[in-house]
């Protein structure tokens, strides 16, 4: 036990008389001058679109924010939804052919206040035949619907709310109107 403790102590000494390790000069680093290209900055505040328009017609931003118990009312005459409208470009668009006898997932579009198609969207759907209507993407489009989170038969749920189509008006009958009128 003597012997290693002697050792131990040895060795501690050998070690502690040792000169410090050399160290190496590096070059210094000096920064080279130039300049930088940053973007633009961008602008925090932009334009934001009318709740609602002059005509009356609702934007996306004024309807996501309006109270949904006041929009899902019911017509008191008729006891259907209210009708209202709606404008905004369409930012996506997910059409069904009507070759597809059923469609997944159903058809539907969003609407959104920014030209883009970017930010806040709400999604516009309840007609199989979205062709029907020429919607495309990138263009301003007022749509009339009724509002809910929910669609009838459960095809459609959002929980900040959509928006249901009113159905197309019959299209006007062609043979109809080229026939003489008789009296």
């Amino acid at each position: 036990m003597r012997v290693l403790f002697v050792l131990s102590v040895a060795a501690l000494l050998t070690s502690a008389c040792q000169s410090p390790p050399q160290t190496v000069e590096r070059p210094k680093r000096v920064p080279t001058p130039g300049t930088a290209t940053l973007p633009p900055v961008p602008n925090l505040n932009p334009p934001q679109a009318p709740e609602r328009y002059p005509d009356g017609a609702w934007s996306v931003r004024g309807l996501v924010a309006a109270d949904k118990a006041k929009l899902a009312v019911l017509d008191p005459v008729t006891h259907a939804p209210t009708s209202l409208q709606l404008r905004g470009t369409v930012a996506s668009l997910h059409p069904c052919p009507l070759t597809e006898k059923v469609c997944r997932p159903a058809p539907y579009l969003e609407l959104s206040d920014n030209k883009t198609g970017q930010g806040r969207r709400l999604l516009v759907a309840g007609e199989r035949d979205l062709d029907a209507r020429h919607f495309s993407v990138g263009t301003e489009v007022t749509v009339t619907g009724h509002f809910a989170t929910a669609s009838a038969d459960g095809t459609y749920f959002a929980p900040d709310g959509l928006l249901l189509l009113d159905p197309l008006p019959p299209p006007a009958d062609a043979d109809a109107s080229s026939k003489p009128e008789t009296k």
